[in-house]
């Protein structure tokens, strides 16, 4: 999920490790692993931040999930951050990311974006189900591609794409809980047990083509995407694997399959992209208007040349999201 401020929101394919190996490190860990696993992940006198740090202990056993926290690590370092200040604890698993945009006071062509993201892992899983939502939600942070809608060529089909199954989409992180699930629990099923289903049969290794297939079932909703497509001048045809079978996989957020679901995530990140921009330029105008004789005519100069691009970005992007003229 990306929410914006002035605004969402995401592989890798490790090898497996050897499954020996991490089943006697499961069962050392878990005595008990029928009724371990399903204990709530926050356990006894537990505060958040020691139950982030059981999650990421149990997470290190996975040769995958090592890898992944290791490169989670430098990711939080780049925005000045820790790893546990990155992850908290939510009512749900999300990875949120925030894009700030700030303005020049001297100059207002000169714009520059700050992204800050956080991965909420749900307070209320199974430690099984927990340490599952972790991999998942590092991989969007690890791996997700930045975006910026605030420029035109963020486009609704390369936002879907980039969302189901671009480097750190939804079918990466998928892949990666599938692994981490192999290595840590091979012998249990439960919530994972869709793993099968982007398996290869024939190889028995995990397919992003067989999970690419999966995610772009919308069953009973590719009518009204085909619709919404079009009405964004975008052709169906752009997503060959779309059906309309009933999909195994739905987005927590929206209720809805992933690809239904970004589109709505786009078509929200946008109308909150156009009215801060519209916002911008209605202050533009007013400061316009109140510079006294005696303001410097280059400052000047530099406001009209930032209002004049930023209604002409406004025109090209936003008639389908602001209903409002200038």
């Amino acid at each position: 999920m990306f929410f914006l401020k002035a605004f969402l929101p995401f592989f890798l394919f490790l090898n497996l490790a050897q499954a020996k190996m991490f089943e006697r490190k499961a069962k050392v860990l878990f005595t008990d692993s029928s009724s371990s696993l399903q204990e709530n992940w926050i356990k006894g006198n537990m505060n958040e931040t020691e139950g982030i740090r059981f999650l990421i202990k149990l997470l290190l056993k996975s040769k995958t999930g090592k890898k992944l926290l290791y490169l989670a690590k430098e990711k939080s370092a780049d925005q000045g951050e820790t790893l546990l200040e990155v992850i908290k604890v939510g009512d749900g698993s999300l990875t949120d990311t925030t894009l700030v945009r700030r303005f020049s006071a001297t100059n207002p062509n000169k714009v520059s974006y700050e992204t800050k993201t956080k991965v909420f892992v749900n307070r209320h899983l199974s430690t099984m189900d927990a340490v599952l939502d972790l991999a998942h939600e590092l991989t969007h942070f690890t791996y997700r591609e930045p975006f910026n809608p605030y420029r035109q060529n963020f486009k609704l089909h390369e936002f879907i794409h980039s969302t189901v199954e671009g480097k750190g989409g939804e079918v990466d992180a998928y892949m990666i809980e599938c692994k981490v699930k192999n290595e840590l629990f091979p012998k249990q099923g439960g919530s994972s047990s869709n793993c099968g289903k982007v398996t290869d049969q024939n190889t028995g290794k995990l397919s992003k083509h067989l999970g690419t297939q999966h995610f772009y079932k919308v069953g009973r909703f590719v009518r009204k995407f085909k619709r919404d497509l079009s009405r964004f001048g975008v052709e169906s045809q752009e997503f060959p694997h779309l059906s309309e079978d009933d999909s195994d996989f739905i987005s927590s957020a929206y209720g809805k399959p992933y690809p239904v679901a970004a589109m709505e995530e786009y078509v929200l990140i946008m109308g909150k992209a156009c009215q801060n921009d519209f916002r911008r330029i209605a202050a533009l105008k007013r400061d316009s208007k109140r510079s006294p004789a005696s303001f410097e005519e280059d400052s000047v100069h530099s406001r009209q040349s930032a209002l004049s691009r930023l209604q002409n970005n406004f025109s090209l992007r936003c008639n389908n999201f602001v209903q409002t003229s200038l």
